[in-house]
């Protein structure tokens, strides 16, 4: 007898809506970017405040840089503001310094806030990303493109053509 084997895989539009994308980010530091992110969520009513979280996620960026190289920065934090992962992305068509270990200034920032009780949701979405980004010619079309529509095609056309990749295992 032959079983198909289901699974769930984590869609990156469940997270990453118009509302969530910020193209183009007008930060030019790293402290910027990640304030204007936290900014936007407060300004979406997702959080109340932005001073704490600022703090925490700019303590972490002391200790080890969110940056993974090739132009991707992923900062991330817990909330007791939030009760799903709650997630932002910004685009930066100038590039900001994030420390990053190639020297590369970062154009893609996907900043993540997991709730204080379940802080490892913000992992499996991140792989998800990374799966996408690792291709070049669509991690160009992110940085380059001109607004969210653009992005979220560019989202929902590769989640489309992986998911029948996974039809074809």
């Amino acid at each position: 007898m032959y079983l198909k084997k289901f699974h769930t895989t984590m869609k990156l539009r469940d997270k990453l809506i118009q509302e969530t994308i910020l193209v183009p980010m007008q930060a030019t530091s790293k402290e910027g970017a990640i304030h204007e992110l936290l900014t936007h969520l407060q300004f979406l009513d997702v959080l109340s405040a932005t001073v704490q979280l600022s703090a925490t996620i700019k303590e972490k960026e002391k200790v080890f840089t969110s940056s993974v190289g090739r132009g991707i920065a992923y900062p991330h934090s817990t909330s007791i503001e939030v009760h799903e992962l709650t997630c932002v992305l910004g685009i930066s068509h100038e590039g900001i310094d994030f420390i990053s270990p190639d020297g590369h200034d970062c154009h893609i920032i996907l900043l993540t806030l997991s709730p204080a009780n379940d802080p490892k949701e913000h992992c499996k979405f991140i792989t998800r990303f990374q799966s996408m980004v690792q291709n070049p010619d669509l991690r160009s079309s992110l940085i380059e493109s001109a607004g969210c529509d653009e992005i979220l095609n560019i989202i929902s056309h590769w989640e489309k053509d992986d998911n029948q990749q996974d039809d074809l295992i």
